[in-house]
């Protein structure tokens, strides 16, 4: 249902996407599956399909969704390129505009930054 969700939020259209995922379907919800197996044009049973392979490059997140928290309550979410450091999410952190209306004109005490997870800014 979250596979589906998503594909209906993107408008996705793509044959190979919906195929793929028909075959993936079939171990779950057989009767389904089939039915969306016949109207993609396929004359024999899902289950004489191919699996799909594994690619573990589709796998690989080039963004993180940082929640960021004042004085450990969540204020708000910015997307980061996942390969920044420690450091730099620090610095761009600190540029952003809604940081400085949640400082209120104050310092930070300290910035505590786990990467690829949150960050928690201490007033």
């Amino acid at each position: 249902m979250i596979c589906i969700n998503e594909l209906t939020e993107q408008k996705c259209s793509n044959r190979a996407i919906v195929y793929d995922f028909t075959i993936l379907l079939s171990s779950y919800a057989p009767h389904i599956a089939e039915e969306v197996w016949s109207k993609l044009g396929n004359g024999n049973s899902v289950t004489k399909a191919s699996f799909p392979t594994f690619n573990a490059s589709y796998l690989v997140e080039n963004e993180v969704n940082y929640p960021v928290s004042f004085n450990g309550k969540m204020r708000f979410k910015i997307t980061l390129p996942a390969e920044m450091s420690k450091e730099q999410v620090e610095v761009e952190i600190m540029k952003h505009e809604k940081t400085a209306h949640y400082l209120e004109g104050k310092s930070p005490k300290k910035i505590i930054v786990v990467p690829k997870r949150i960050i928690n800014i201490v007033i």
